[in-house]
Parts: C-alpha cells; structure tokens; sequence
C-alpha cells in the first residue's frame, strides 16, 4: 500500500468515531411502581423516581439544582412494565447526547409476577 493510501485508511475510522455524537449525560434511574396513583391520574403505570447515579460514559446532572443543569425530562415509555404490580422496583439507563437528544432504555423490573 503506497503512502496516500495508507493515510486514507488510518484516516477513515478517526472520521467514522467523530461523526456519532457524544453522551453527554449518562444516568441510572430508579423508581417505584405505584398503581394507587397512577389509577388516580388515569395513566396505566406511574413510577416514583428516587434515585440517579453516574452512568459508565458520562455523569448525571439529575441531581443538580442548577435549571441550567436539570434534565428536560420525557417519561419513557411504558413497555415491559405496565403489568409490574404495585411497589415492583425499576431501573432505567438515562443517555443524552451533544444535541440534547435523550434515551431511556429500561434495564431491570424486580418484583414482577412469575408467569
């Protein structure tokens, strides 16, 4: 391989790692199920979060008190534990990337019936 095209090479994953945006924010949720209030609000599930860690790839500004450091918070969505009964035990990975963009992914639901 002559020189040009060794650098193109070497080149290519540099660009290819730069262009995906990077996780600015990186939160481990958890929560409490609470069916009473959620039966109250008219929701199929309420969750009472208690609890934000740093994540692996960034920190948590969950807990901050700063507003120019809170999360603009969008519940996740209800999959995998709208049939949890009442006091079952979530956790969530909470990502948001350079443009603001956030991700909820859930990650564990304890206390769920056996089936």
């Amino acid at each position: 391989m002559n020189k040009i095209a060794t650098a193109i090479a070497l080149a290519l994953p540099l660009m290819a790692g730069s262009a995906m945006a990077e996780i600015t924010q990186d939160c481990i949720v958890e929560g409490t199920v609470d069916k009473d209030r959620a039966a109250k609000m008219g929701k199929p599930v309420y969750v009472e979060f208690h609890s934000a860690k740093n994540g692996e790839e960034a920190r948590c500004h969950m807990n901050k008190r700063s507003n120019s450091r809170r999360v603009q918070f969008k519940a996740p969505g209800t999959d995998g534990i709208e049939d949890a009964p009442d006091g079952s035990k979530v956790k969530y990975r909470y990502t948001e990337d350079g443009n603001a963009d956030g991700k909820w992914e859930l990650l564990e639901v304890s206390g769920t019936r056996s089936s």
